[in-house]
């Protein structure tokens, strides 16, 4: 085992148990991530820039558009949203 591997192991054992549950969620949420690397779509979505969203229109939802689990797609070069799709 590595040194940092060691550490970790003995960092924990100094750990009060009523948090351990915090660091088995944290330690989740690392291999999650390491499992499900961005894509570059998500790397643009996130660094787009959404300044000017305030210049739009709120959209009016129709009666039973907001069903749960009914899908949505944002379709960007009308700024439409398909519904069901």
């Amino acid at each position: 085992m590595n040194a940092t591997k060691n550490e970790i192991i003995q960092r924990l054992e100094i750990i009060p148990n009523d948090k351990l549950r915090e660091v088995l969620s944290f330690l989740n949420y690392l291999v999650w991530k390491t499992e499900n690397p961005r894509t570059q779509e998500d790397i643009e979505w996130l660094e787009r820039d959404l300044s000017g969203l305030d210049n739009y229109e709120p959209y009016e939802w129709q009666e039973g558009e907001l069903q749960e689990g009914l899908p949505v797609k944002f379709i960007a070069e009308t700024g439409k949203i398909e519904i069901g799709v």
